[in-house]
């Protein structure tokens, strides 16, 4: 089959494409320009991916709010997986966010896409390092990070100075644009099957290009420029396993109308301080972290699809 991933060129979907040729798709990539479509396709004939113009295609998509872009790019194709989302920095991006998933599946619905793969996030369901969450109750899919949503909507003025604000943005605007994913499929009954991948903090190695934003306070962290530590833990995923899910997704019956963890295990920083000292011993490595109750992460999360999809 042919198949279109969104953003081909991120961390997340130029993983996803390297599976999706792996498992024998042919695929077409979407791309903001040309200029790292041949970097793409170099990364993955290295990586041993059939790369030929029957196989590994790209087209221009360069903005997210265009209905006939997105038609024009699912064109004659069966499946789509659409990781990619709007840049973050700029105003209004809440309904940004919102619209650039609603408008391709309108698109895809148009053209008579078979299956739709959206990514979501580990924010939609659970904001890290909130003590209220109870340590002794599985998470599952159809929990949602209400206490983030609301964080957002009654932020005042102080707090939206604070650049954590920028996690509540992020947090409101994915949990509003999967709602609306959910509504758009249960009130106007599209051809396509539907699934929302929740990917957790993505590590792993890059394909092309530099680290990506979930890795940056690792680059940071072994320069010694940054102590991003602040950030609380949680889940983790090799960006590998992340990819394969995505494509799993598009032919698994058990993820047809389902929320699907992409996250392998709670992670502590302490643990993960000691391995960097260990494997980097001429690195100025900080300190542990204070000890905490929510470091490691505590949390208990239904992966069990996703882990019987990765077959264990």
């Amino acid at each position: 089959s042919l198949i279109v991933i969104v953003g081909i060129t991120g961390y997340i979907a130029s993983h996803t494409g390297l599976q999706a040729l792996k498992a024998g798709y042919r695929v077409r990539g979407t791309v903001r320009s040309l200029d790292k479509a041949e970097q793409l396709r170099a990364a993955y004939a290295k990586e041993g991916a059939d790369v030929s113009a029957e196989t590994l295609t790209f087209v221009i998509l360069d903005d997210l709010m265009s209905e006939a872009q997105f038609e024009a790019a699912f064109a004659g194709a069966d499946g789509v997986i659409h990781p990619a989302v709007p840049d973050l920095r700029q105003e209004g991006v809440v309904d940004k966010i919102i619209q650039s998933t609603v408008i391709p599946l309108r698109a895809a619905a148009k053209v008579g896409i078979k299956r739709f793969v959206l990514s979501g996030t580990l924010v939609a369901i659970v904001m890290p390092g909130n003590p209220t969450i109870p340590t002794d109750r599985l998470i599952t899919d159809q929990d949602w990070n209400e206490a983030g949503l609301q964080a957002y909507l009654h932020a005042t003025e102080e707090e939206k100075k604070s650049p954590y604000y920028f996690l509540h943005v992020y947090t409101a605007g994915k949990i509003l644009a999967e709602r609306a994913a959910w509504k758009f499929v249960e009130t106007e009954h599209p051809p396509f099957e539907f699934t929302v991948v929740i990917p957790s903090m993505n590590w792993g190695p890059t394909l092309m290009g530099n680290a990506p934003s979930s890795l940056e306070w690792l680059s940071d962290l072994l320069k010694g420029t940054a102590t991003p530590l602040s950030l609380p833990p949680h889940y983790i995923v090799d960006v590998r396993d992340d990819g394969k899910l995505h494509v799993l997704a598009l032919s698994a019956p058990e993820a047809v109308g389902k929320r699907i963890w992409a996250a392998a295990e709670p992670v502590g920083w302490n643990v993960v301080l000691a391995l960097l000292r260990k494997h980097y011993p001429d690195l100025p490595i900080p300190e542990d972290t204070p000890a905490s109750p929510i470091d490691p992460c505590p949390w208990r999360i239904d992966n069990s699809v996703s882990t019987k999809m990765l077959g264990g």
